[in-house]
């Protein structure tokens, strides 16, 4: 776990706060939500299961690989690679992403979205990647590494998305309470890891999956990217809608 962010900004509601918002820290998922970086894992993945022979669609990739780390499918998804040493596939993995991290582009509006944000809230970045990949593209795609607080990587997590540990560290490291942070992720299975964690803010982002299947796994948004036409009815929303709010408001597509 890394934190760079220096001068957390005061949380609303703190003493000397001018107004009071439900929201305490914002949770950043890093692929497919702040970048467009899922090409990139899917070649590394189709690299994979060409090693072993082994086909695998669309739909179970989506289930069952995208946005996990690789570590975790090695041990929890039946495959001829069952018992293979996941330190050295996703050594492998790191170096293929890595070689082709100059394809990678950012979501439109996601750095303008993190430097607003940082400027009224912390900011935690949680990705299932690793390290240096989260670092090659906090820094070198997007520019704002030095904006977020608290990074937790692959490397930082016992357990990766759809587990909520990654997330739960990033709210003990920001010291915020689940249930008032407002959370980016745009696959179902990292919507699941917020659930589980207890965030009830959480807007998916159907770069990689679809609203319908984000608003299932638990969103209570979906925007089609980051500029601020998509999520200034989110801001709106946070805005006005009290701490003691009931979570089952009506999920809304912005």
């Amino acid at each position: 776990m890394t934190g760079e962010g220096r001068g957390l900004p005061k949380k609303p509601g703190a003493p000397g706060s001018s107004s009071r918002s439900p929201c305490e820290a914002v949770l950043l998922d890093l692929d497919g939500t702040l970048v467009l970086s899922e090409e990139v894992h899917r070649l590394a993945w189709q690299a994979f299961f060409d090693t072993w022979g082994v086909h695998v669609t669309d739909i179970d990739y989506e289930q069952h690989y995208m946005g996990r780390r690789p570590g975790d499918v090695i041990v929890g998804v039946p495959g001829p690679w069952t018992g293979a040493d996941a330190e050295a596939v996703l050594s492998t993995m790191t170096a293929f992403t890595l070689e082709h991290a100059g394809s990678v582009e950012a979501v439109p509006g996601a750095a303008a979205l993190v430097r607003q944000l940082r400027v009224k809230y912390p900011v935690s970045v949680i990705t299932s990647a690793g390290a240096l990949w989260a670092q090659h593209l906090l820094d070198k795609v997007l520019g704002v590494r030095h904006l977020v607080d608290v990074v937790i990587t692959a490397e930082d997590t016992t357990t990766g998305k759809p587990s909520p540990e990654g997330y739960l560290k990033a709210c003990t490291a920001l010291r915020a309470r689940p249930e008032h942070c407002l959370a980016f992720e745009d696959s179902p299975s990292g919507v699941r890891a917020l659930v589980a964690a207890g965030v009830r803010d959480i807007v998916g982002v159907t770069t990689t999956a679809t609203a319908a299947d984000l608003i299932r796994a638990g969103a209570r948004w979906t925007v089609p990217d980051l500029t601020s036409a998509s999520v200034r009815s989110i801001r709106a929303a946070l805005t006005a809608r009290p701490p003691e709010a009931d979570s089952n408001d009506e999920e809304t597509q912005a």
